[in-house]
């Protein structure tokens, strides 16, 4: 249902216009539900909306639970009946085993605790139904502390009973956890500083589960097999270094070599014509979906990594007359039309998967799979790399293209990254301003 802008009343939105009832656009009106009157374009049940048939089933849910849990969870359960897609809520109680989970916790069975959710763990679905209860107030927010202990009995599960799993105990809550707690105190974490600790334990728990599955235990790891355990897997498992030194200073393993995880240039960026192939393909295609379009023109027109993308918010994005700018550093760069008009459409219907109890409007342009949180770095870049675009080619091109024409101050600016990053950029781009500039002052 809207507030219609053009009739001044509460009718079934437009699809073409969400700002508009059905009535206004001239799009054909399905039948009216017989219980509140709104039109539909197919009754779901006995010639009810969506909506009123999710009230009732609601209604039924709470009625058959434990007043205390019921009470508990209405701030949830209210944003399920006023979430802005009833049908989607619908889906969700039909298939996923969150609403399982729900049920539960209605009943009084499951007790509605984080620890309890921990204990329960259903997967994908638990964590879903968790970051919901949490962005409602049905249950209060945990710190990235207890996340990770949580995380951390999770991984040490997956390894049998032996002396490693109490290896990994211990490094992962001494060596990892304890430095973590340590320069958050200082204030030295940022936002990956959670996740890079989840990739130390998380290597070294797949290193340890390499050697079982080869009748070995960490105390045998040799040279060889660490050489050969590196060579077969990605980059991330140089991350071991933490790991293997942590063993080597208690004599768990002898003197081992992990070598560095080495910064990563450029690589082969596009050529220009193909970058601005790849550009035109995504103003045009309407087939794409609109997250990806808009993400794919900021990287290879904005030189905007991935990790930064799915962190703009709605308000990042803003209007001056005419003309939409965006805020990636200090200052807001002006986008370039037809692009600035996919940006704006993209805020004002942001296309996430969390549908499910959505009230209002999201603040991240890359809404994710979890209610109130921003669409994750890997899942855009699969998104991405299946319309052919590769962030470190596509961000480098992209670099290059500015940095002939802009001096690294104003990239610094524009673009968010280090001044010293932008001078490197503008050197290899075969620029100096700052000879130009004395050239230039010179001359006049």
């Amino acid at each position: 249902m809207v507030h219609c802008t053009r009739c001044d009343r509460v009718a079934r939105r437009a699809l073409e216009d969400p700002s508009v009832c059905v009535s206004c656009a001239g799009e054909p009106i399905g039948p009216s539900c017989r219980t509140c009157g709104a039109a539909d374009r197919a009754n779901y049940a006995d010639h009810r909306c969506g909506r009123c048939v999710l009230s009732e089933r609601l209604d039924r849910l709470a009625a058959s639970g434990d007043p205390d849990a019921v009470a508990q969870l209405q701030p949830y359960l209210s944003a399920l009946r006023d979430g802005t897609q009833p049908w989607s809520v619908l889906n969700w109680m039909t298939v996923s085993r969150g609403y399982d989970t729900l049920r539960e916790l209605v009943a009084g069975t499951v007790v509605l605790s984080h620890r309890a959710l921990d204990d329960l763990d259903r997967g994908q679905s638990t964590r879903y139904l968790r970051a919901a209860l949490v962005r409602h107030g049905a249950l209060p927010a945990r710190n990235d502390a207890d996340a990770l202990t949580a995380w951390i009995a999770r991984e040490i599960a997956r390894l049998p009973e032996s002396e490693d799993r109490t290896h990994l105990r211990a490094f992962a809550t001494w060596q990892v956890q304890h430095d973590l707690q340590r320069r958050a105190q200082r204030g030295q974490t940022k936002r990956s500083s959670h996740r890079l600790a989840r990739t130390h334990i998380r290597v070294a728990a797949a290193l340890i589960c390499w050697l079982h599955a080869r009748d070995l235990a960490l105390r045998d790891l040799r040279q060889e097999h660490l050489n050969t355990w590196l060579a077969e897997g990605a980059s991330t498992r140089r991350r071991q270094r933490t790991f293997i030194a942590w063993a080597g200073r208690g004599g768990i393993v002898g003197e081992l070599h992990v070598p560095a995880l080495t910064a990563r240039g450029p690589g082969d960026p596009l050529d220009d014509d193909r970058r601005l192939g790849i550009i035109r393909r995504l103003l045009t295609d309407t087939e794409i979906d609109l997250r990806d379009r808009v993400a794919g023109c900021l990287l290879l027109v904005f030189a905007q990594p991935i990790s930064r993308l799915v962190l703009l918010r709605t308000d990042d994005v803003a209007t001056v007359g005419a003309t939409v700018t965006i805020r990636f550093g200090a200052e807001h760069a002006e986008i370039p039309e037809p692009l600035g008009a996919l940006v704006l459409e993209l805020k004002a219907q942001p296309r996430g998967l969390a549908t499910t109890a959505m009230t209002g409007q999201t603040e991240w342009l890359f809404p994710g799979l979890m209610v109130g949180r921003a669409l994750t770095s890997e899942r855009m870049r699969l998104r991405l790399a299946a319309l052919g675009i590769r962030g470190r080619a596509g961000r480098g091109s992209a670099l290059l293209r500015l940095a002939r024409e802009l001096p690294a101050p104003i990239l610094d600016d524009l673009l968010g990254i280090a001044e010293s990053t932008a001078d490197d950029w503008v050197r290899a781009a075969g620029g100096d301003w700052a000879r130009y500039a004395a050239e230039a002052s010179t001359r006049k």
